[in-house]
């Protein structure tokens, strides 16, 4: 957690209205970039986000440390999600289209040749598809340790889970994602 987001959440803890609502901006952006990972093509990201927000301003006073504010507000995010699937029922299938360019942000570097650039395309987007299939606890808990960069610890408290459990559904997503993209490059070599 940065040294800027601890400084506004005690300020907010201790009730200044403004340093809160600057926290809350300061989350925005990684709070909708996960709703668009678990409800890709969602138009649902903005009413999920606000309503976390309200929720975590209602209960600041449960967080019990800055680093819990961001676990906290994914847990909200999480439940909220889960609620936004159940009204549409379940799982809805998504076109990759629709699931949005910004998980290409963490492999883009800019430096690939047009070539380079599809093949990488193709390869992340074979990733994304394999990601989508894994069982929802499992990618929502692979999700948070490779996108959003939280700890065995962060994603425990999120998912209300043991830290046992956390890198057991680690261990087992990876285990899969490996197994099925070892099947995808077998295909492609036949």
């Amino acid at each position: 957690m940065e040294e800027r987001e601890q400084v506004l959440y005690r300020l907010a803890k201790r009730g200044d209205k403004e340093a809160l609502q600057d926290l809350l901006r300061s989350l925005m952006p990684d709070a909708a970039r996960f709703v668009r990972r678990l409800l890709p093509g969602s138009g649902s990201v903005e009413e999920i986000v606000q309503d976390a927000s309200l929720a975590l301003y209602r209960n600041l006073g449960k967080v019990d440390s800055a680093e819990m504010v961001r676990p906290y507000l994914f847990r909200i995010i999480r439940n909220l999600c889960y609620d936004e699937l159940r009204r549409r029922g379940r799982f809805a299938i998504v076109s990759l289209d629709e699931a949005g360019s910004d998980w290409l942000e963490k492999t883009s570097d800019g430096v690939l040749s047009p070539a380079e650039r599809i093949e990488a395309d193709c390869e992340y987007s074979e990733l994304r598809e394999a990601i989508f299939r894994l069982p929802e606890a499992q990618r929502q808990t692979l999700i948070l340790y490779s996108y959003e960069e939280f700890s065995y610890a962060q994603i425990a408290a999120c998912m209300r889970t043991d830290i046992g459990t956390v890198k057991s559904r680690l261990h087992y997503a990876r285990k899969q994602l490996r197994k099925e993209l070892a099947l995808l490059k077998e295909e492609e070599d036949e």
